[in-house]
């Protein structure tokens, strides 16, 4: 009979122990989650900062790409605009030039002074 009730009190205590590491389990198990979950909570938020910063950006380059169109246009005409006073320039070159020709030939054809 004593052999039983040691035997018993065994596995008592055994069955007790079993509880107290479920117990404790539960315990750390729950305080892992709530740590999962905190974690996750500050990547939600930082997600959400990280999103609003690229909004703002996306914004501003927005605004940027409008301005550098415009400057890129006025670079294009300014560009044309010297194409053409090159041109121009020479033409103006050209006609002088000629003018100089036919007042000189004048000249030679017509030695006398003018009245």
């Amino acid at each position: 009979m004593d052999e039983i009730n040691r035997l018993l009190g065994e596995l008592t205590s055994e069955v007790r122990g079993l509880r107290r590491d479920v117990s404790d389990d539960r315990k750390a198990s729950a305080d892992y989650r709530q740590g999962v979950r905190e974690e996750l909570a500050k990547l939600v938020m930082r997600q959400t900062h990280i999103e609003a910063d690229v909004s703002s950006l996306k914004h501003r380059v927005e605004g940027m790409e409008k301005v550098t169109v415009e400057v890129t246009t006025l670079r294009a005409k300014a560009q044309g605009a010297g194409v053409l006073g090159y041109w121009l320039i020479r033409v103006g070159i050209a006609v002088v030039t000629v003018a100089g020709w036919i007042v000189g030939a004048l000249a030679w054809l017509n030695p006398k002074p003018p009245p």
